[in-house]
């Protein structure tokens, strides 16, 4: 077999194999589509008949509120996994498109404290939040951005203990808006953190293969990405761990 004959071999090689992954790529899909379908009816049905309870309830049932709190907020939490599910589907199949326009990361960042109140609330967690004195303007998916920050408060706070005070700051550093979110109570080994936003390399011989991974994290980094971002965890002994986005401004 000659020269020609050996590229022409690997090039029909390569097709076919180009052929099966975008096969299996599909499938996945429908999969995950179909998975996400089934998971949102039941949580619908959770969410409705909670919101009945908590309505129903005589005012003085306080402990029985509490509960039916607890469960709303959980459901909540889980509707948004299952479309950090879908989202990385997307992403991972070339799927996602942004549709950006002007934003101010301040007012984004406050939306998202607003969003995980619930999560707080439960596990009695302070959030203090200092704001950029004037506006943090950024080209943006308001959407995607707010599922950014999201994702990264829920994770903190997921960790977080019981009573903690959580700092969230906005700031600027160079031609870069950065939202960073302070646990001063958390600590993760070196190795942890440089894997924090990655996909998790499933090792069954090691069991903490799976220790700080979440896929809200994975999600937050491909999502800053597209925008031309980045995001980051470091950490120090005695000083807790940091999670931050970053994003360019635009300069007005």
């Amino acid at each position: 077999m000659n020269q020609e004959d050996v590229i022409r071999s690997l090039q029909e090689r390569l097709t076919q194999a180009e052929a099966e992954l975008t096969i299996a790529q599909r499938r996945k899909s429908s999969v995950m589509a179909m998975a996400v379908h089934d998971l949102r009816t039941p949580l619908a049905i959770i969410q409705g008949y909670s919101q009945l309870l908590a309505a129903e309830l005589p005012a003085e049932n306080d402990a029985t509120r509490e509960y039916i709190a607890s469960i709303l907020t959980h459901a909540e939490s889980l509707g948004k996994m299952v479309d950090n599910l879908m989202a990385l589907d997307l992403l991972e199949s070339g799927r996602f498109r942004l549709v950006t326009r002007p934003g101010d990361l301040n007012e984004r960042t406050g939306e998202a404290i607003a969003q995980v109140e619930g999560l707080t609330d439960l596990k009695d967690i302070t959030v203090s939040y200092r704001p950029h004195p004037s506006p943090v303007r950024v080209e943006i998916d308001e959407a995607q951005i707010g599922r950014i920050l999201y994702n990264l408060l829920s994770h903190t706070t997921k960790y977080a203990r019981p009573g903690s005070q959580l700092q969230i700051d906005v700031s600027r550093q160079g031609e870069f808006g950065r939202v960073s979110l302070l646990d001063p109570n958390r600590t993760l080994k070196r190795d942890i953190l440089a894997r924090l936003f990655d996909l998790a390399d499933i090792d069954s011989a090691s069991p903490t293969s799976l220790q700080g991974t979440d896929i809200g994290l994975v999600l937050a980094r491909l999502i800053a990405e597209k925008h031309r971002g980045y995001v980051e965890a470091v950490g120090e002994a005695g000083k807790g761990v940091i999670l931050a986005l970053y994003l360019p401004t635009t300069g007005d």
